[in-house]
């Protein structure tokens, strides 16, 4: 296996761990799940409203998911037919080429609907090409739905290692939600289109896959939120001591999350873990250890986030620098300038750039 193949793979391997890490604020079998309102009034609002589509962004762990899952059990109590699919569980032989891509995309629509509906093979041309028989065959199935269908794409990001296939069907489904505007039948289909914003730091921008504003940019949860979240699985924090917390990761879930898995099991004190949470044996080690390497891959990102941390103050840096390091979560932007997104970022990154 080359170098970069093999980084790739075990990038890959550290996103699994830690998405099913953060996928299960849980209790017992209770899950529990923290609004971040207005977020989840919008998203049930859209949804909906005739051929909707709803992007949503953000970095790694920050809650795109559970976000969604919430969304897809909201349109199931009002009788939708829903199909949910994860990227990353498809076989990397799926993404061969865009042909067997549609076909496998169609065959696990077909699979989560009825059986009495028109089948792929009815629909499929080899003459007319792939997208347009995924189309015919779309709309065939959702001539026979009483009610709206909802296919929830999680990390559709995934396509961004697959050119060939995102350069056609990322455009396919933007030109099915517009298909809304001028044939009924299309009204019935809405969308949830969930990516990660981490890989724009390996990405050409200028080639961006991604061309529809997202509706979602999920945010940091807020002081009340994390309290509210410690209350429910009974961790019992002082105001101060949240405040400590979020001055060091501010409300990023997944930081967040891992602390108090760890307050919780009492396996540290807040102080010990705070002191520790820049070293290599802190709790933080291999999400900061993951950017770290992608910074060391890409020379002119890493030089513009060292200017960044090695500042006193916010600074100003190259614009499409800036606008990967906002999108793999590093800084926060105040106009033209930008700052370390958490004071944990700031003095990891100062001692190793």
């Amino acid at each position: 296996m080359r170098k970069k193949n093999f980084r790739e793979a075990l990038k890959r391997k550290w996103q699994k761990q830690e998405l099913s890490e953060i996928s299960s604020y849980s209790e017992g079998k209770k899950e529990i799940y923290i609004e971040r309102q207005p977020i989840e009034s919008i998203c049930y609002e859209k949804i909906l409203e005739p051929g909707a589509l709803i992007p949503i962004k953000a970095p790694c762990k920050m809650g795109k998911t559970l976000l969604l899952n919430q969304i897809v059990n909201y349109t199931k109590q009002k009788n939708y037919y829903t199909v949910r699919l994860d990227f990353l569980k498809l076989p990397k032989e799926k993404f061969k080429d865009l042909d067997i891509f549609m076909r496998c995309f169609c065959a696990y629509i077909q699979k989560h609907l009825p059986d009495n509906l028109p089948r792929i093979t009815e629909n499929w041309n080899d003459v007319t090409g792939n997208t347009i028989s995924a189309t015919n065959y779309l709309e065939a199935v959702m001539e026979n739905l009483e009610n709206p269908l909802l296919l929830a794409l999680d990390n559709v990001d995934k396509l961004f290692d697959y050119p060939d296939i995102y350069q056609d069907f990322l455009p396919l489904l933007r030109s099915w939600h517009e298909e809304a505007n001028t044939i009924d039948v299309w009204e019935k289909l809405r969308l949830i289109v969930v990516h990660s914003t981490e890989d724009y730091g390996r990405l050409d921008l200028n080639k961006s896959p991604f061309n529809v504003e997202a509706l979602i940019e999920l945010r940091d949860f807020n002081q009340e939120e994390i309290k509210n979240w410690a209350q429910q699985i009974r961790l019992n924090l002082t105001n101060d001591e949240i405040k400590s917390l979020m001055e060091n990761v501010g409300g990023h879930p997944y930081l967040i999350k891992l602390a108090f898995d760890k307050l919780v099991r009492q396996e540290v004190t807040l102080k010990k873990l705070l002191e520790d949470a820049t070293t290599d044996a802190g709790i933080y080690e291999r999400h900061l250890r993951r950017h770290l390497n992608t910074l060391n891959e890409n020379p002119e990102l890493k030089a513009a986030f060292k200017q960044v941390v090695n500042s006193k103050v916010s600074v100003q840096i190259d614009s499409i620098q800036s606008h990967k390091l906002y999108s793999m979560g590093l800084i926060t932007r105040e106009g033209n300038k930008v700052m370390p997104r958490y004071r944990l970022y700031h003095i990891y990154f100062q001692e190793r750039l």
